[in-house]
């Protein structure tokens, strides 16, 4: 793919929020799921991402190499950055928003899960110093931040617990894993890194799964498990490709839509009641959308 194209703003944002989309059609897909399994039961749970990240990255390896006409796999110098992406990115994160979840409200976890643009900023500019830490920055943040609040604001508690904790947790993780793939992926191909680190992160989740118990009807999961694969496989597959060509909080930016998105398809998949007022929904995609419009019009990197 042309390397202005993947550094261009329009193209970026576009690409950027449709993996937004991906991910906040996997929010009604994911509560299809539960049927088949025990939601409260943590080795279900991770016995179940298991199997998805690994066929996602069996998927994302096995049609690249396709594409490529040859067996593709990452560079001898890239696979500490495989590992440490994918103990960060899919079983840290993941283990640790399961548990949270199961100890939280879906609404504070929303909001929760939504501070990684802020963190992946802080980690990017005070911890590695990949960039500048500007008060557009803060400002594009905060607006959005405020979007997703108020999406959320009937249902949101000011109480803090252990659930909410271990979301944050998680989350500092997943900023983590955002910045490492924006170093790592500067010599090693971006979709070969993301298919690696899923297949990787996908087996160590199964395990644990399986050692602890876990259980799932897998009849009645398969689609559920090849649809998520396929959407895991795309969108972290062009999150990690936009990632390599640009300033890792101008891609992160993007997730305060993942709400927006999560809250919009699971009504209409769901037909969820008594969900988001229609006025905060639209009060929420119109700072969610500004904030990414300071960022870019503000935003000099």
């Amino acid at each position: 793919m042309n390397g202005k194209l993947l550094k261009n703003k329009i193209f970026v944002t576009a690409a950027a929020l449709f993996c937004c989309a991906l991910w906040g059609i996997s929010t009604p897909i994911v509560k299809m799921g539960y049927a088949y399994t025990d939601p409260t039961h943590v080795p279900s749970l991770l016995l179940w991402a298991g199997i998805q990240f690994l066929i996602a990255g069996l998927l994302t390896t096995l049609i690249y190499s396709f594409v490529k006409k040859k067996p593709v796999y990452p560079k001898k110098k890239s696979v500490v950055g495989v590992v440490l992406i994918s103990m960060t990115q899919t079983v840290l994160q993941y283990a640790l928003l399961y548990i949270g979840l199961l100890h939280t409200t879906s609404v504070k976890g929303t909001v929760l899960k939504s501070t990684d643009v802020f963190f992946v900023v802080l980690i990017a500019s005070l911890i590695f110093r990949l960039e500048k830490l500007t008060l557009a920055k803060i400002i594009a943040c905060v607006v959005g931040f405020s979007g997703v609040i108020i999406m959320n604001l009937d249902g949101l508690s000011l109480s803090f617990n252990l659930g909410d904790g271990l979301v944050v947790l998680g989350i500092v993780f997943y900023s983590f894993s955002v910045v490492l793939t924006r170093l790592f992926a500067q010599d090693e191909d971006p979709i070969v890194l993301s298919g690696y680190q899923m297949s990787l992160g996908g087996v160590v989740m199964l395990l644990i799964g399986l050692i602890g118990g876990g259980a799932l009807d897998f009849s009645g999961m398969l689609p559920i498990i090849v649809i998520l694969s396929l959407l895991y496989a795309v969108s972290y597959s062009l999150w990690t490709v936009l990632l390599k060509n640009n300033p890792a909080s101008s891609v992160t930016i993007n997730s305060f839509m993942i709400p927006v998105f999560g809250v919009i398809f699971s009504s209409i998949l769901l037909s969820e009641q008594g969900g988001v007022a229609p006025l905060n929904l639209i009060i929420a995609l119109v700072l969610v959308c500004l904030g990414i419009i300071i960022w870019g019009k503000c935003n000099k990197e």
